[in-house]
Protein backbone atom coordinates (compact mmCIF):
# COMPACT_ATOMS: atom_id res chain seq x y z
CA UNK A 1 0.00 0.00 0.00
CA UNK A 2 1.33 3.42 -0.95
CA UNK A 3 1.04 6.63 1.05
CA UNK A 4 -0.48 9.99 0.12
CA UNK A 5 1.19 13.13 1.48
CA UNK A 6 -0.39 16.56 1.06
CA UNK A 7 1.77 19.66 1.59
CA UNK A 8 1.90 23.29 0.49
CA UNK A 9 4.55 25.59 -0.92
CA UNK A 10 7.24 25.36 -3.59
CA UNK A 11 7.46 21.86 -5.06
CA UNK A 12 11.22 22.24 -5.55
CA UNK A 13 11.68 22.38 -1.75
CA UNK A 14 10.34 18.83 -1.32
CA UNK A 15 12.55 16.83 -3.68
CA UNK A 16 14.65 15.07 -1.03
CA UNK A 17 14.12 11.29 -1.14
CA UNK A 18 11.96 11.58 -4.28
CA UNK A 19 12.48 9.36 -7.33
CA UNK A 20 10.58 11.48 -9.84
CA UNK A 21 9.04 14.92 -10.18
CA UNK A 22 5.84 15.41 -12.18
CA UNK A 23 5.72 18.30 -14.64
CA UNK A 24 2.37 19.45 -15.94
CA UNK A 25 3.79 20.07 -19.39
CA UNK A 26 2.67 22.05 -22.40
CA UNK A 27 2.18 20.09 -25.59
CA UNK A 28 5.50 21.29 -27.03
CA UNK A 29 7.59 20.16 -24.03
CA UNK A 30 9.09 23.62 -23.74
CA UNK A 31 9.71 25.70 -20.65
CA UNK A 32 6.43 27.37 -19.76
CA UNK A 33 5.13 29.72 -17.12
CA UNK A 34 4.57 29.01 -13.45
CA UNK A 35 5.73 25.68 -12.03
CA UNK A 36 6.62 24.26 -15.45
CA UNK A 37 9.02 27.13 -16.07
CA UNK A 38 10.50 26.79 -12.58
CA UNK A 39 11.14 23.06 -13.13
CA UNK A 40 12.86 23.66 -16.46
CA UNK A 41 15.00 26.42 -14.95
CA UNK A 42 16.02 24.27 -11.99
CA UNK A 43 16.79 21.29 -14.23
CA UNK A 44 18.75 23.37 -16.72
CA UNK A 45 16.45 24.82 -19.34
CA UNK A 46 18.69 24.53 -22.40
CA UNK A 47 19.77 20.96 -21.66
CA UNK A 48 16.24 19.76 -20.89
CA UNK A 49 14.68 21.44 -23.93
CA UNK A 50 17.41 20.01 -26.16
CA UNK A 51 16.79 16.52 -24.79
CA UNK A 52 13.05 16.86 -25.47
CA UNK A 53 13.67 18.13 -29.00
CA UNK A 54 16.17 15.35 -29.76
CA UNK A 55 14.08 12.52 -28.37
CA UNK A 56 10.47 13.43 -29.19
CA UNK A 57 9.42 14.38 -32.71
CA UNK A 58 5.73 15.15 -32.15
CA UNK A 59 3.64 17.25 -29.79
CA UNK A 60 2.16 15.60 -26.71
CA UNK A 61 -1.40 14.31 -26.77
CA UNK A 62 -3.83 14.79 -23.90
CA UNK A 63 -2.89 12.58 -20.93
CA UNK A 64 0.24 11.34 -22.69
CA UNK A 65 3.21 10.74 -20.42
CA UNK A 66 6.88 11.15 -21.35
CA UNK A 67 9.83 10.67 -19.02
CA UNK A 68 13.10 12.60 -19.20
CA UNK A 69 16.18 13.00 -17.03
CA UNK A 70 16.01 15.86 -14.56
CA UNK A 71 19.63 16.90 -15.18
CA UNK A 72 20.54 19.40 -12.43
CA UNK A 73 17.57 18.22 -10.33
CA UNK A 74 19.16 14.75 -10.19
CA UNK A 75 15.80 12.96 -10.34
CA UNK A 76 13.69 12.02 -13.35
CA UNK A 77 10.86 14.20 -14.61
CA UNK A 78 7.51 12.66 -15.54
CA UNK A 79 5.88 15.00 -18.06
CA UNK A 80 2.12 14.81 -18.58
CA UNK A 81 0.00 16.97 -20.85
CA UNK A 82 -3.25 17.47 -18.95
CA UNK A 83 -6.66 18.23 -20.46
CA UNK A 84 -7.99 21.75 -20.55
CA UNK A 85 -11.27 22.11 -18.68
CA UNK A 86 -12.78 24.33 -21.38
CA UNK A 87 -11.90 22.01 -24.28
CA UNK A 88 -13.54 18.73 -23.23
CA UNK A 89 -17.11 17.54 -22.70
CA UNK A 90 -16.21 15.62 -19.52
CA UNK A 91 -13.47 17.71 -17.90
CA UNK A 92 -13.50 16.04 -14.47
CA UNK A 93 -13.35 12.55 -15.94
CA UNK A 94 -10.46 13.56 -18.20
CA UNK A 95 -8.52 15.05 -15.30
CA UNK A 96 -9.06 12.01 -13.09
CA UNK A 97 -7.73 9.95 -15.98
CA UNK A 98 -4.58 12.10 -15.83
CA UNK A 99 -3.92 10.95 -12.27
CA UNK A 100 -4.69 7.35 -13.18
CA UNK A 101 -2.23 7.41 -16.08
CA UNK A 102 0.37 9.11 -13.89
CA UNK A 103 0.17 6.57 -11.05
CA UNK A 104 0.18 3.50 -13.29
CA UNK A 105 3.10 4.91 -15.30
CA UNK A 106 5.09 5.68 -12.16
CA UNK A 107 4.58 2.14 -10.85
CA UNK A 108 5.38 0.55 -14.20
CA UNK A 109 8.65 2.49 -14.36
CA UNK A 110 9.68 1.45 -10.86
CA UNK A 111 9.32 4.79 -9.08
CA UNK A 112 8.57 4.51 -5.37
CA UNK A 113 8.24 8.18 -4.38
CA UNK A 114 6.81 10.75 -6.77
CA UNK A 115 5.83 14.36 -6.23
CA UNK A 116 3.41 16.54 -8.19
CA UNK A 117 1.54 19.79 -8.09
CA UNK A 118 -2.23 19.68 -8.49
CA UNK A 119 -2.72 18.88 -12.17
CA UNK A 120 -4.86 21.13 -14.35
CA UNK A 121 -5.67 23.76 -11.72
CA UNK A 122 -3.52 26.47 -13.28
CA UNK A 123 -3.97 27.82 -16.79
CA UNK A 124 -5.91 24.70 -17.82
CA UNK A 125 -8.90 26.06 -15.95
CA UNK A 126 -9.88 23.50 -13.29
CA UNK A 127 -11.05 24.70 -9.87
CA UNK A 128 -9.77 23.01 -6.73
CA UNK A 129 -13.20 22.79 -5.16
CA UNK A 130 -14.47 20.89 -8.22
CA UNK A 131 -11.61 18.38 -8.44
CA UNK A 132 -10.67 17.69 -4.82
CA UNK A 133 -13.26 14.92 -4.33
CA UNK A 134 -12.72 12.88 -7.48
CA UNK A 135 -8.93 13.34 -7.44
CA UNK A 136 -8.53 12.22 -3.83
CA UNK A 137 -10.94 9.37 -4.46
CA UNK A 138 -8.87 8.14 -7.38
CA UNK A 139 -5.49 8.51 -5.66
CA UNK A 140 -6.56 6.87 -2.40
CA UNK A 141 -8.24 3.96 -4.16
CA UNK A 142 -5.16 3.40 -6.29
CA UNK A 143 -2.79 3.45 -3.32
CA UNK A 144 -4.93 0.86 -1.54
CA UNK A 145 -4.92 -1.64 -4.41
CA UNK A 146 -3.36 -4.90 -3.19
CA UNK A 147 -1.88 -5.98 -6.52
CA UNK A 148 -0.13 -2.82 -7.69
CA UNK A 149 3.42 -1.69 -7.07
CA UNK A 150 3.73 0.56 -4.05
CA UNK A 151 3.95 4.26 -4.95
CA UNK A 152 4.14 7.03 -2.38
CA UNK A 153 2.52 10.16 -3.83
CA UNK A 154 3.16 13.68 -2.55
CA UNK A 155 0.74 16.36 -3.72
CA UNK A 156 1.91 19.97 -3.41
CA UNK A 157 -0.71 22.73 -3.19
CA UNK A 158 0.11 26.41 -3.74
CA UNK A 159 -1.21 27.65 -0.36
CA UNK A 160 -1.96 26.47 3.18
CA UNK A 161 -5.66 27.19 2.57
CA UNK A 162 -5.80 24.82 -0.40
CA UNK A 163 -3.72 22.23 1.45
CA UNK A 164 -6.31 22.28 4.22
CA UNK A 165 -9.12 21.91 1.65
CA UNK A 166 -7.53 18.65 0.47
CA UNK A 167 -6.55 17.43 3.94
CA UNK A 168 -10.03 17.87 5.39
CA UNK A 169 -11.94 16.49 2.44
CA UNK A 170 -13.30 13.00 3.03
CA UNK A 171 -14.13 11.20 -0.23
CA UNK A 172 -17.02 8.78 -0.14
CA UNK A 173 -16.41 5.08 -0.44
CA UNK A 174 -18.41 3.24 -3.08
CA UNK A 175 -20.65 1.73 -0.40
CA UNK A 176 -21.30 5.17 1.07
CA UNK A 177 -22.07 6.49 -2.40
CA UNK A 178 -24.64 3.76 -3.01
CA UNK A 179 -26.51 4.69 0.16
CA UNK A 180 -26.93 8.33 -0.83
CA UNK A 181 -30.36 9.52 -2.04
CA UNK A 182 -30.30 9.96 -5.81
CA UNK A 183 -30.68 13.72 -5.53
CA UNK A 184 -27.41 13.88 -3.54
CA UNK A 185 -25.27 11.79 -5.87
CA UNK A 186 -23.06 14.51 -7.21
CA UNK A 187 -19.90 12.71 -6.06
CA UNK A 188 -17.57 10.84 -8.39
CA UNK A 189 -16.28 7.45 -7.40
CA UNK A 190 -13.80 4.86 -8.61
CA UNK A 191 -14.22 1.09 -8.86
CA UNK A 192 -12.07 -1.74 -10.17
CA UNK A 193 -12.62 -3.43 -13.50
CA UNK A 194 -12.09 -7.20 -13.82
CA UNK A 195 -8.57 -6.51 -15.13
CA UNK A 196 -7.77 -4.46 -12.01
CA UNK A 197 -7.59 -1.28 -14.04
CA UNK A 198 -9.16 1.86 -12.65
CA UNK A 199 -12.50 2.63 -14.23
CA UNK A 200 -13.84 6.11 -13.60
CA UNK A 201 -17.59 6.43 -13.26
CA UNK A 202 -19.23 9.84 -13.31
CA UNK A 203 -22.67 10.34 -11.81
CA UNK A 204 -24.29 13.72 -12.10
Amino acid sequence: MGKLNIVSGNILYYLKNMDALVNSANEYMLSGSGVCGAIYKAAGKEELEKYCKDNFSSNMKTNEIRITPGFDLEIDIIHIYCPKAYQTKEPITELVNSYSELLFSAANNGYKNIISVSLGTGVHGYKHEDVVGPVLGLVKHYLELPNTEKVNFTLVLPSDELRDLYLHHKPLTYEEFRKLPNEEKGIKYVELSPEDKLKVRLTM
